[in-house]
């Protein structure tokens, strides 16, 4: 494994695959750390991920980089592959590692796909019912394949299950083995040398019959006088490994991860946007007609893939340089910059979050909550600077729970927590209606600049002027 000759000549570009190994070796270390405290259900999935980030030590940080971490391995394993395919590196003798690699791709977007549905808030939920909807345009097979994803016609329990499982057993056993098939081939072949060496005297083809012999005596002389692997090349692989270790657990411990609210299935209003790879797709399903929709859907990845499947097979030309292979130079030109075109496009559409508005008039709903609040809540829990001190605050309960998930855990506490303290104020404490109208008003909490005004300063507006948030 260490003590092999390397052709002359490799550059930093050849790094990449070793960087993309240790990112896939950290999410794996800290994916099982996070599976400790996670619960992969919809009652529990979302507090234990607030657990994790607000009680467990350096929790926030660890999420972060799990969540950094998918987002490089992405980067990295495209960026490989457009080396390799740049170099033409795919052609003999390293057709069939080509192929492993096209599906290690996959298996990383696969993992992207079921990963972020599993802190169940808003985004991954809706982002997932469009995800699970696009599979089940697949002609023929696309409801039996939606059915089988969603575990049944909807998004609920069965769905997380299984998303759980694939992202923590499935996944993580076929990715193992892909990569251990991957490395062997790199060792048995070894790295290829670069185009200009090859190309040199080379035969029209690969498939001539004295490709084999020249490409055996090109390569063993770019060997002669290179660097070894072992310390040469693996020290430049452990300087670009450790640097974007270092920028994975910074942006973690700058940015942390997003979570928005729970998942509210009621809240249809929500725009749903799935990970920053997927944009490039959303947004040209996004521009094409309806009833082209599920042709592209299903037409467009399926294309790609074979396409790369296919690429060491029927290009055998003995031109390996980029330059000199101006069809997938146009080819790779246009993949890469429409895909950059249309998820500029995707995050020019994407609004920034706005602040809650202040001085918007509740909602006769919200103001009915408001009352009943004020009599059965206030004396336990804080909005603002009023209230008793029993319960936890309140003032920005808005922005961390859904309506749906407020009306829940009001009619019984102990089905979300059940060491809580709370009674239940189901019926006939409140009755159902009461307890939807203080779970309406409980979303306008949103925060010091957003949250409803007490209501001694309420008040003081006179009629017909209502309360205000």
């Amino acid at each position: 494994m260490l003590d092999r000759e390397m052709p002359s000549g490799l550059t930093w570009w050849h790094t990449l695959g070793s960087a993309t190994l240790t990112v896939f070796l950290l999410q794996a270390v800290t994916g099982a750390v996070l599976a400790m405290y996670y619960a992969p259900s919809p009652d529990h999935a979302y507090e234990s991920i607030r657990y994790l980030e607000g009680q467990v030590h350096l929790g926030r940080v660890l999420r972060g980089v799990h969540n950094w971490g998918a987002s490089a391995m992405v980067v990295l394993a495209l960026l490989h592959m457009v080396r390799v395919f740049s170099f033409g590196a795919y052609k003999y003798p390293r057709e069939a590692n080509w192929v492993v690699g096209v599906g290690l791709l996959g298996l990383v977007m696969a993992f992207g796909f079921t990963g972020y549905l599993l802190p169940w808030d808003q985004r991954a939920y809706w982002a997932t019912q469009v995800g699970t909807s696009i599979a089940g345009t697949v002609p023929g097979v696309g409801g039996a394949v939606a059915v089988l994803l969603r575990g049944g016609t909807q998004l609920g329990a069965e769905t997380l299950t299984r998303f759980y499982a694939l992202h923590v057993l499935w996944l993580p056993a076929a990715i193992i083995g892909l990569i251990g098939l991957h490395l062997v081939m790199i060792v048995r072949q070894g790295i290829a040398a670069p185009p200009r060496v090859l190309e040199e005297a080379a035969p029209a083809r690969t498939d001539a019959d004295d490709y084999a012999a020249h490409y055996d005596k090109t390569v063993g002389r770019a060997k002669r006088g290179g660097p070894r692997f072992w310390p040469d090349i693996i020290a430049k692989d452990a300087v670009v490994s450790l640097l974007t270790v270092a920028v994975i657990v910074g942006l973690a411990m700058v940015e942390g991860a997003p979570l928005e609210a729970p998942a509210d299935p009621t809240d249809t209003s929500y725009v749903p946007l799935p990970e920053w790879y997927f944009l490039p797709f959303y947004q040209l399903l996004k521009l094409v007609p309806g009833s082209m929709e599920s042709t592209v859907a299903v037409g467009i990845p399926a294309f790609l893939a074979l396409t790369l499947l296919g690429l060491p097979f029927f290009d055998r030309s003995s031109r390996r340089h980029l330059r000199g292979r101006p069809l997938a130079l146009a080819g790779l030109v246009a993949v890469l910059g429409g895909s950059a075109l249309l998820l500029g496009a995707a995050l020019g559409e994407i609004a920034p979050p706005s602040e809650s508005p202040s001085g918007v008039a509740l909602s006769s709903v919200e103001r009915a909550g408001r009352a009943t609040f004020q009599r059965q809540c206030a004396g336990c829990h804080v909005v603002g600077d009023e209230g008793g001190e029993e319960g936890p605050e309140l003032t920005d309960i808005g922005t961390r729970h859904g309506s749906a998930w407020l009306h829940s855990f009001i009619e019984n506490p102990q089905r979300f927590h059940p060491e809580s303290e709370m009674s239940s104020f189901g019926p006939p404490t409140l009755s159902h209606q009461e307890i939807e109208e203080v779970a309406r008003y409980l979303t306008t909490l949103r925060g010091p600049r957003g949250q409803t005004l007490p209501m001694a300063i309420a008040d003081t507006f006179p009629e017909p002027s209502t309360p205000v948030r």
